[in-house]
């Protein structure tokens, strides 16, 4: 950590201005905005003047509660066109300006658009030529670095690849400790959304299952989960004492410091898991998430159940079975743990915004 804080100081960061450009909303749940936030943190750390630029006002509460400004295009999320012109304008305002793009809907065209105002970079792993990108995070255990070097070699722009770049909040840097003797206690997450309605029926499914009998769960509603999702988990809790539903949970290290471990939907919160040392069961919630998940199995990092799709209870039944051999076998366990935290260090944002500063 004292090398890593060391380089940083040498940066010169001289109130650069960095745009965010980034969305939430409950068809593409809030994963990009959290890992957004992890490096707005670690800018604005360094020094930089960080604000976010989005299509619509579902973020806005969540992003200024860290202290950062928006602007809301009032534009159409999945078309990044949409809006574009007057994000150019909030880049000639500022001097050497640096925008990093985090969405789905980024494109070649909008990117060498966006290229003429600003140092445009990009967090994610959206395939195809983006244009001219100075810099490009992808964080995944599956990247085909020959394309990537083939496409963007000549231009100069900075890749970024591997878990260690994972954009955790400075927290997690801290989180981890060993796998515990015996699991007891396991946390249960979708991230920010849970459109399929998984954490109920994962319950009723863990909790009719005599081999975890002995086993209590934490249930972390993200912030966009559905009311009716948010009833049944509570009907639940009401009638188990087996059960504790949490909302809105402003330490989820903490949090994670407390279980042994934890059945997940395989987005950013599956970093924070393998920073914290918990031994994990995965699965998909859309197809973008298959081959990270199944990268990371490949590896022996996680257990993996595979893309959920429409059918959560059977997602649910092969998380129980799982986390039924997780419980069974620490060895197990503890192997997973292990392997996971040797991917992520939990400092990711803080080399990215680094490098972001060098441009």
């Amino acid at each position: 950590m004292r090398n890593e804080i060391g380089k940083m100081k040498m940066v010169n960061t001289s109130r650069r201005k960095v745009l965010i450009r980034t969305d939430a909303n409950p068809v593409i749940a809030g994963g990009h905005v959290m890992r957004c936030l992890s490096v707005a943190d670690a800018l604005a750390g360094l020094g930089a003047d960080v604000s976010f630029v989005l299509s619509d006002g579902n973020s806005v509460q969540l992003i200024e509660s860290r202290g950062f400004a928006t602007s809301v295009l009032g534009s159409d999320w999945r078309d990044i066109r949409d809006g574009a012109d007057e994000l150019c304008r909030l880049c000639n305002d500022a001097e050497l300006p640096i925008v990093l793009v985090d969405t789905y809907s980024v494109s070649r065209a909008f990117v060498d658009c966006l290229a003429q105002h600003a140092k445009v970079c990009y967090l994610g792993s959206k395939d195809g030529d983006l244009g001219k990108l100075s810099l490009i995070i992808n964080y995944s255990t599956c990247i085909d670095e020959a394309f990537y070097e083939d496409t963007y070699g000549d231009r100069g722009t900075k890749l970024l690849f591997g878990p260690k770049y994972a954009p955790l909040r400075p927290c997690f840097a801290s989180a981890y400790r060993e796998c515990s003797a015996e699991i007891e206690h396991v946390l249960v997450t979708t991230g920010n959304t849970d459109p399929q309605g998984f954490l109920p029926t994962f319950l009723d499914v863990a909790l009719s299952d005599k081999r975890l009998s002995n086993i209590t769960f934490t249930v972390v509603l993200g912030r966009m989960v559905s009311d009716d999702v948010a009833a049944k988990v509570e009907l639940i809790e009401s009638r188990s004492s087996r059960v504790k539903m949490l909302r809105a949970v402003t330490d989820m290290a903490g949090l994670m410091g407390q279980c042994d471990a934890a059945v997940s939907a395989n987005g950013t919160t599956v970093y924070e898991l393998f920073a914290a040392g918990l031994p994990s069961v995965t699965f998909a919630m859309v197809e973008e998430q298959v081959q990270s998940a199944e990268s990371l199995a490949k590896l022996g990092a996680v257990e993996y159940c595979g893309l959920m799709g429409n059918e959560p209870h059977a997602t649910a039944v092969e998380s129980v079975n799982r986390l039924e051999d997780l419980v069974a076998s620490h060895d197990r366990a503890v192997a997973l743990a292990t392997r996971a935290h040797a991917l992520v260090d939990g400092y990711g944002a803080n080399k990215i915004a680094k490098e972001i500063l060098s441009l």
